[in-house]
């Protein structure tokens, strides 16, 4: 069977599509049609199809890599050197870091190979296939099936054909992905290397520089880069970690281009995006906004203030929380942001508009399109049923799970219970607590609690005999009760909780019985039970309706973490007045180090623009190599801007020229088009690249790594 399968997989094709704009969409790699190949070569791409994906030879497809599962990457030397965001290198940047030795604040170089660092459950997968399997899964699915039927059905004969994949290559792994909402399944193949080392990291304050305050803003100046490398066996096979292994040789590695661009100049990402819904009905767009947008902001903002003060009070606690702050952080602006621009831009107004377009032409033939006559109705029930539980669940979520780090692990550690799985909460604790300060999670569970009782949107989702507890135990007082519940519990000793030997010895444990309450009779018991699942099943239905009735245009499905290909220019942000309701402005195609030194010398108190010595006088002196230095401009660019299609996952793609080589690192989009995982908006969309020359004069000019930049192929 397993041959007959992988035959197939090898002669099958993928519907692809291709779209009117040049900008818009994020196409499956290895399955684009002659009409958008033909659109990517009017812009400016000078490679074939095969030299950008091939299953026969070596093609820049073996260059990209998902980065640790939430990030892309680019391979860019002979030796398995890989470039990747700053921020998505920095959990491992972070656990590498101490007091002593703070490579969060002054950065990291690696002289020679046996210096680089390895990092524990860090991974990188190489896609290797991807083919459609949609009329094989759902040849299996019964007319009329219910929801909770078919995706049974789904899930088990999902499951088969990734045990079919052949194996015998090492590292090999397959997943199924739903496209379009599940109206179309995709197999991909991939292979997975677990030997990736830290090489080189910037200093925090030229990576993540601008912090908070530049997120999601244009103009920019982060070096958001790091470098990893990849390790093999002496085979070049994938294998664990081991003083054996030697640096990976890649199939093919991207060069890397010194030559720069112009305004108008092609450019392409190849990476891993996340997640859009750029199908979501007008009744979703508005349930996001007010549920999931709208709680995680208010919630994050009550977290992030504990996490800031405790981190800008103790430099080991700032180490410590550094990756999860980040983490936490870039969506609270997200959530904000996506709203505000989902509001300037009508969107929901523009998505009602189309839905009567729909609507009108399902009537003009009943007989034809009548199985979509009462989608929007349906959807419309759905979502003002589901509102509360979904508010209750982001609220939940938000407070608990992904609150409080003692909170989440009373949670999963229940969970664990159930599954009777103690050796994989050993694991979990284990790891937890390397970044975990008790103080200062006790004061973040104090605010979240606080929080959620006075939020719920409804009494039903209160946490049972919580309010009885406190009235008549602790004089109504949270914080004491969280005081006392943390005196007493294991969760709040770690070398207690590590020496337990089964799970009876947590049942009287009072932070555990909460995180059973929190789970079995709020989340489980009321949250679930009361939201309606159907949803899902009619915006499926409602993208197949839309599709159905603009025939004549192809669609390219939403992202979800498979290889995608997106194509724009290099482009400034020159927005015509009144578009988002802000003044009209213009800015440069590049920003310059005048621009940096400019921010920390006009901001000296702001936070995120504070600066090493080091590296201040180094930028200020402006003595950076020449083969780094723009012609035109005689000065070193910093980041620029291009009209690619970007989501988060897309962090750490390579920004390729027409010829196929890295001119940058995708590291953000802009505030103005924050609504873009929802609506793309050609006038206003651009994704904010660091300039490759800008990382290559931080690595050689800053930090003299010069072993590194010799590895490289500069053109």
């Amino acid at each position: 069977m397993k041959k007959i399968i992988l035959s197939l997989l090898t002669l099958s094709t993928l519907f692809f599509g291709t779209q009117a704009r040049a900008d818009e969409g994020m196409w499956v790699m290895g399955n684009i049609s002659a009409k958008t190949d033909s659109i990517l070569h009017s812009v400016g791409l000078e490679l074939t199809a095969d030299q950008l994906y091939s299953t026969e030879h070596p093609s820049l497809n073996n260059a990209i890599v998902q980065f640790g599962g939430f990030c892309s990457g680019v391979v860019v030397s002979d030796e398995g050197l890989v470039f990747t965001n700053h921020h998505c290198g920095y959990g491992a940047i972070q656990t590498h870091s101490t007091t002593k030795h703070d490579y969060l604040k002054h950065g990291f170089v690696a002289k020679k190979y046996e210096d680089e660092l390895p990092n524990e459950d860090l991974y990188v997968l190489f896609h290797l296939k991807t083919v459609d399997v949609t009329d094989y899964i759902l040849g299996f699915v019964p007319e009329n099936a219910s929801l909770q039927l078919k995706s049974l059905i789904v899930d088990s004969i999902s499951n088969f054909l990734t045990e079919t994949v052949d194996y015998s290559g090492k590292g090999i792994q397959s997943e199924v992905n739903a496209f379009y909402k599940g109206s179309k399944y995709f197999l991909s193949v991939y292979q997975r290397y677990d030997d990736v080392r830290l090489v080189y990291a910037p200093p925090q304050c030229l990576g993540k520089y601008g912090g908070d305050t530049d997120n999601w803003m244009w103009p920019r100046q982060t070096c958001d880069f790091s470098v990893f490398r990849i390790y093999a066996d002496r085979n070049n096979d994938p294998a664990p970690y081991s003083k054996d292994n030697v640096p990976y040789h890649p199939a093919q590695y991207a060069k890397v281009s010194l030559q720069g661009y112009d305004e108008g100049s092609y450019a392409m990402t190849l990476g891993y995006p996340g997640s859009t819904e750029r199908y979501l009905s007008s009744y979703g767009v508005s349930n996001t906004m007010r549920t999931e947008n709208d709680v995680t902001y208010k919630v994050r903002t009550v977290k992030l203030e504990e996490l800031n003060k405790a981190m800008r009070a103790d430099d080991a606690i700032r180490i410590m929380y550094a990756s999860k702050h980040a983490q936490s952080s870039n969506y609270w602006k997200f959530s904000l942001g996506q709203n505000q621009a989902l509001e300037n831009l009508k969107v929901i107004d523009e998505k009602k508009a189309e839905e009567e377009k729909l609507l009108s032409w399902i009537k003009e033939s009943p007989s034809t399109r009548g199985q979509y006559l009462g989608v929007l109705d349906s959807l419309r029930i759905g979502y003002e049923q589901n509102f509360t539980p979904s508010y209750a669940y982001q609220l939940w979520m938000e407070c608990f799970y992904s609150g409080s780090d003692i909170m989440g692990l009373a949670i999963k550690s229940n969970i664990l219970a159930a599954r009777g799985a103690f050796d994989t909460f050993k694991t979990t604790i284990s790891k937890a607590y390397k970044d975990i300060d008790i103080a200062t999670d006790k004061k973040v569970a104090k605010a979240l609690i606080s929080y959620y009782c006075q939020n719920i949107p409804d009494t039903c989702y209160a946490i049972p005999g919580l309010q009885h507890t406190l009235d008549s135990i602790y004089n109504g007082s949270i914080d004491s009760y969280i005081d006392d519940i943390y005196s007493r519990s294991v969760f709040s000793r770690p070398d207690d909780i590590m020496a337990l030997e089964n799970f009876s010895q947590l049942r009287t444990d009072p932070i555990f019985q909460l995180g059973q309450s929190l789970f079995y009779d709020v989340y489980y018991g009321k949250i679930q039970a009361a939201r309606n699942i159907n949803t899902y099943e009619y915006e499926r239905q409602l993208c197949d309706a839309m599709r159905a009735m603009n025939h004549d245009k192809e669609y390219y499905p939403d992202a979800n973490f498979t290889m995608r290909l997106s194509y724009g220019v290099c482009k400034p942000i020159d927005f015509a007045p009144g578009t988002t309701g802000l003044k009209e402005r213009a800015a440069d195609l590049t920003t310059t180090p005048a621009s940096f030194i400019n921010k920390h010398e006009q901001e000296p108190d702001n936070y995120d623009y504070r600066l090493l010595p080091e590296v201040y006088k180094w930028m200020k002196k402006g003595k950076f190599s020449p083969q780094y230095i723009d012609p035109k401009t005689g000065d070193l660019p910093l980041c620029f801007l291009t009209t690619n299609d970007i989501t988060g996952g897309n962090s750490g793609s390579g920004v390729f020229d027409g010829k196929g080589r890295v001119i940058g690192l995708a590291f953000d989009g802009n505030w103005e088009a924050m609504s873009g995982d929802i609506k793309f908006d050609t006038a206003l969309q651009r994704c904010i690249v660091v300039d490759i020359r800008y990382v290559l004069s931080v690595m050689h000019d800053y930090s003299g790594a010069k072993r590194l930049i010799k590895e490289l192929d500069l053109e």
